[in-house]
C-alpha cells in the first residue's frame, strides 16, 4: 500500500511540474498599483522593450476608477469582459501603413530546455474602436531582452515561433491563439506583438469603429508549458510502475 502511495505521489509531482506555465503572471492579476495611464509599469512581471520608443502598452484592470481609460471591461479602446480573472494588456499592432507597432515582453520562470517541445497560448481579442483584424500576431521566444531600434513607429522585425495564421476579426469574444515547437535551448524571454511589417501583414475588416485604418489587440491568458506525453510518446509511461496493477 504505501508503495502505490508513493508512486501515485511521484506521477502527481511529475506531472505537476511539467506541466506547470513557464509565464510568469500569465494573466496580468499581479500588479503593483492600479492603472490610471498609459504604460506597464502598473502590472508585475510584464514590461515594454527597452529603447521601444514611443511604445506604449496599456494595462486594464477593474481596480481602475470606473468610467476611466484604463477601467475593465470597459475603457478607451472598448468594452471587453476579461477571458480570465480581473485585468488584462492591450497593443497597437497594425497602423494606416506608418508600422505603428506595440510590444509586452515577460522573463519566463525558467530558461527552455534544449529540443524540448513546448506548447503555447493566449487568447486575444480586437478592441472595439477598431476596424481592422490582422494576423501574424505572435510569441517570440529569445535567450534575450528584446529591444527596439528607437525610431519613430517602434516596429521590430523577427520571425515568431507561434503567431496567428489567418486575421483575427472577432472583437465581442476571444480568440485563442496556440502553437506547439522546439525548443533551442536557453530561451528565456518571450515577447508578444506582431513583427512584421504593413506589406506583410494581411489586415481584414471586422467591423464598423472609430480607428478604420488600425488594429489593436487585448491580451489575456498566457502560458507556455512542456509537452509531457502524445500518443507516440511513452518514455514516462514507462518510467513510472503503479502497483498495483490495475489501481
Amino acid at each position: 500500500m504505501k508503495k502505490t502511495v508513493l508512486l501515485l505521489f511521484l506521477l502527481t509531482m511529475t506531472i505537476n511540474v511539467m506541466s506547470q506555465n513557464l509565464v510568469p503572471n500569465g494573466s496580468f492579476e499581479e500588479y503593483n498599483e492600479c492603472p490610471d495611464n498609459s504604460g506597464l509599469s502598473f502590472v508585475d512581471y510584464w514590461f515594454n522593450p527597452n529603447n521601444n520608443w514611443p511604445s506604449s502598452p496599456n494595462y486594464f484592470n477593474s481596480c481602475a476608477p470606473e468610467g476611466g481609460l484604463y477601467d475593465m471591461p470597459e475603457n478607451w479602446s472598448g468594452n471587453q469582459e476579461t477571458h480570465d480573472g480581473e485585468a488584462y494588456t492591450g497593443v497597437y499592432c497594425y497602423g494606416n501603413d506608418s508600422g505603428q507597432r506595440e510590444y509586452i515582453q515577460v522573463q519566463l520562470i525558467s530558461p527552455l530546455i534544449e529540443n524540448q517541445e513546448y506548447v503555447f497560448s493566449m487568447y486575444v481579442s480586437l478592441a472595439d474602436s477598431f476596424e481592422l483584424g490582422i494576423n501574424n500576431f505572435g510569441a517570440l521566444f529569445t535567450d534575450y531582452e528584446v529591444v527596439g531600434d528607437g525610431d519613430d513607429h517602434a516596429f521590430i522585425e523577427a520571425d515568431p515561433q507561434v503567431k496567428a495564421e489567418l486575421p483575427i476579426t472577432e472583437y465581442e469574444d476571444w480568440v485563442q491563439i496556440t502553437g506547439a515547437f522546439i525548443a533551442q535551448g536557453g530561451e528565456e524571454y518571450l515577447t508578444i506583438g506582431n513583427f512584421f511589417s504593413d506589406e506583410n501583414t494581411e489586415a481584414e475588416f471586422s467591423h464598423w469603429a472609430d480607428f478604420p485604418s488600425w488594429s489593436y489587440y487585448y491580451i489575456d491568458a498566457v502560458s507556455l508549458t512542456p509537452v509531457i506525453l502524445n500518443t507516440e510518446d511513452n518514455e514516462l509511461e514507462n518510467q513510472l510502475n503503479v502497483y498495483p496493477n490495475p489501481i
